[in-house]
């Protein structure tokens, strides 16, 4: 008896320990899983996402309308390559022919598609490079624009200092990680992408979704080619989980994908919603989110960004831009390009105000279409844009007298009333000599004419012989 209640005992204490252990692990379970959900997705200003870093761009206004650590560097992956075929299509004829060397195949923890020897055109290398990203092919158009990588990476910062990208840095065309690292921001990206889908040669491949290729001597039957920007028929993927079906977003025109061997996602599209150019990027996210996130900015964009006209370009303000040393001293400038802003909802745009504002430092020459000033757009006070004023008409340089302020005009004016002094007082001089000519000539008449009167006199009487 007293055995079996021992065993009762012992039992119930294996019971407990598994239960207190079932316990145990499922509270590690829970606490995982939250953890994990965590990770994947959580609210950044408004907006629940995996990604770590992303921001909207407003083209048509240059404006950030929505970022999260929109200024932290992250690696940009394959996102490089719209940078690189930017620089392409300012470069090169799309229908030249490349020879495909060993030098653009000599890459880490990649599948080329092309084969050393192979002739193929620049726009099959972009196609190439944009919708299914191979490197090599980026790496190809590097060396056929600069014959070398490296050289051609000095280009690829050129640039994206050119187009306002103060914190970026490339090593390479095709985005592969790199020991001395790439960096990109957010908010480079999009103006990256803005830049690079405003290009034509690049928005048309961006804006296709599958491309037939034709037939090379290395690939007799060609190949079709199909872009990993699903946004733009819908599509499948596979994910970590399995496989994501990714559905249409009508706005989408082009874009373009990134991953690090890491598993590490990036992503940028350009979007046309309510009317204007948007520009979305995410970068640091997930694979399996990467899509997810970029569809609730675009809807986010959608339902947020409301479009108001301030100007058109060409629009006429008050003032005039005051030109240093120019043969003219003024000259009328007009919007360089349209104005656009985001009008908050409930907002009148009576409290939309624009003042110009013009270079005081504006010195001769200067070329019609030359910046020479600024419309700053205030919102309530609050500056919101800028567009730049450019001179409706060229202004050469003045002449001697605009040193001193005076315009070509006003020189001329007081260079002829000068001159009209000048032949006044002449004429005036002129007129008093010959007045004191014929007046010394009239004196002179008379005493010849007393003298004569004298001689006749005397003769006269010497005549008769008169002494009186």
């Amino acid at each position: 008896m007293k055995n079996t209640t021992q065993t009762k005992q012992n039992n119930k204490k294996i019971l407990r320990a598994i239960l207190v252990g079932l316990i145990v692990i499922a509270m590690i379970v829970l606490y995982c899983v939250g953890s994990f959900a965590f990770i994947y997705a959580e609210e950044k200003n408004g907006i629940d996402l995996a990604a770590q870093g992303a921001a909207i761009y407003v083209g048509e206004s240059n404006t950030y309308f929505w970022e999260y650590q929109g200024e932290q560097r992250f690696d940009p992956a394959s996102i490089t390559k719209l940078l690189t075929c930017l620089i392409v299509a300012e470069n090169l004829d799309m229908d030249q022919v490349v020879t495909v060397t060993s030098a653009c195949l000599d890459l880490p923890a990649t599948w080329n598609f092309l084969v050393e020897g192979e002739e193929i055109t620049v726009r099959d290398l972009m196609y190439l490079a944009l919708l299914e990203s191979h490197n090599e092919a980026a790496k190809m158009l590097a060396i056929a624009v600069s014959g070398t990588e490296d050289a051609f990476a000095v280009l690829m910062n050129q640039k994206a200092n050119e187009i306002g990208c103060i914190s970026s840095e490339f090593h390479n065309s095709h985005g592969l990680t790199v020991p001395e690292g790439n960096f990109a921001t957010p908010k480079d990206v999009c103006r990256i992408a803005k830049a690079s889908l405003e290009n034509p040669i690049v928005r048309e491949i961006c804006e296709t979704a599958t491309y037939q290729m034709p037939a090379t001597n290395k690939h007799p039957e060609g190949a079709t080619l199909h872009t990993t920007n699903l946004f733009l028929e819908g599509g499948k993927y596979t994910g970590s989980t399995g496989e994501i079906s990714v559905a249409a977003i009508d706005e989408v025109f082009g874009g373009k994908t990134g991953t690090t061997v890491q598993q590490v996602t990036t992503m940028a599209v350009g979007c046309e919603v309510n009317g204007v150019d948007v520009y979305i990027c995410i970068m640091g996210d997930t694979v399996d989110l990467r899509y997810t996130d970029i569809a609730k900015l675009v809807a986010y964009a959608r339902a947020n960004i409301q479009p108001y006209q301030v100007f058109e370009k060409g629009t006429e303000f008050e003032g005039r831009a005051r030109v240093i040393e120019g043969a003219e001293k003024y000259v009328d400038a007009v919007a360089g390009e349209d104005c656009i802003i985001n009008l908050p909802e409930g907002a009148s745009p009576a409290l939309v105000m624009v003042e110009p504002v013009y270079d005081e430092t504006l010195t001769a020459p200067v070329n019609e279409g030359d910046v020479v000033g600024q419309a700053v757009v205030y919102l309530a006070d609050e500056q919101v844009d800028s567009v730049p004023l450019v001179a409706v008409k060229s202004v050469e340089k003045g002449w001697i007298f605009s040193k001193i302020g005076l315009s070509n005009m006003e020189s001329a004016i007081i260079l002829g009333v000068t001159a009209l002094i000048l032949i006044v007082l002449i004429w005036i001089l002129a007129v008093r000599a010959k007045n004191k000519r014929a007046a010394r000539r009239k004196r002179e008449e008379k005493i010849r004419e007393l003298a004569l009167r004298q001689m006749e006199q005397e003769e006269s009487q010497r005549e008769r012989g008169w002494d009186y």
